[in-house]
């Protein structure tokens, strides 16, 4: 892998992280095609490059993690955010773990996963179609009602991105958007959980992999992902906020089925 290479991977990862598309999954795709990676390195490969996506969002959320802190001092929205990372992390590590070790082990732990964002996709596309027949957004929730249950189910949501061919942040917003929560909170929502769940992923990969993703190149990908990351962060939250919220579900659900379909065909 040359620089090139890595300019290469940093682009799709920057990009993917943040779409309803398996980010991991075109990192496998285009470390088997074009570099001859195993499969199980170039798994590991994608989950190791997670680490652009957490410093990206470290940088563009900065504020609302600092708020999150200052839950412990008592701001009543920072100990709502709070809450909401310690619970989806505690999910997701107990269910996401065990299934990275299942998945590595056997990639066909993740043959059904193509289905499974099929299936969410074309959930939010029926959304998108109920919200249009009912001719208003009103009465879609914000971040501040949520309860422990959905908090739980997000956790979970984010536990089943682990296996190769569903995408956390299409998971993740899916789901938020299924629970009935305004797109730009849905988005906000997902992203700001990537570095919890994005730094388990880069030090489970490291781990199994013995070091050996973290390669120069791999680094130089890293960092080429940081800066496409948060370009992208920006422009699909401006998406996010537009009013056309029934055109935002529709997009997310074509998108995550797209993904799902790319996964069933090339078997990653």
């Amino acid at each position: 892998m040359n620089l090139g290479d890595a300019l290469l991977l940093g682009v799709v990862q920057g990009v993917s992280e943040w779409l309803p598309i398996s980010s991991k999954t075109q990192i496998m795709l285009i470390s088997t095609a074009l570099f001859k990676s195993p499969p199980q390195y170039a798994y590991s490969l994608g989950l190791f490059l997670e680490a652009a996506s957490v410093i990206a969002a470290l940088i563009y959320f900065r504020g609302l993690y600092l708020k999150a802190l200052r839950g412990l001092l008592g701001d009543r929205e920072g100990r709502r955010w709070l809450t909401y990372m310690v619970v989806t992390t505690i999910v997701t590590g107990a269910v996401g773990v065990p299934l990275y070790y299942i998945a590595r082990k056997s990639l066909l732990a993740g043959q059904s996963a193509g289905w499974l964002m099929m299936a969410l996709g074309a959930a939010v596309v029926l959304n998108a179609a109920l919200l249009q027949r009912a001719k208003s957004a009103a009465g879609l929730k914000s971040f501040g009602q949520m309860s422990l249950r959905e908090m739980a189910l997000v956790g979970l949501a984010q536990a089943l991105s682990v296996l190769p061919g569903v995408s956390r942040s299409g998971a993740t917003t899916t789901t938020l958007l299924l629970l009935g929560y305004k797109p730009e909170e849905a988005f906000k929502a997902s992203f700001v959980l990537v570095p919890i769940a994005g730094l388990g992923a880069t030090a489970l990969s490291y781990i199994a992999e013995g070091g050996a993703v973290a390669t120069a190149e791999s680094l130089a990908a890293m960092a080429f992902g940081v800066v496409v990351s948060i370009a992208t962060i920006k422009a699909l939250l401006d998406f996010a906020k537009s009013r056309h919220v029934v055109l935002v579900n529709a997009v997310v659900g074509l998108l995550a089925i797209a993904g799902g379909i790319l996964r069933i065909t090339l078997g990653f």
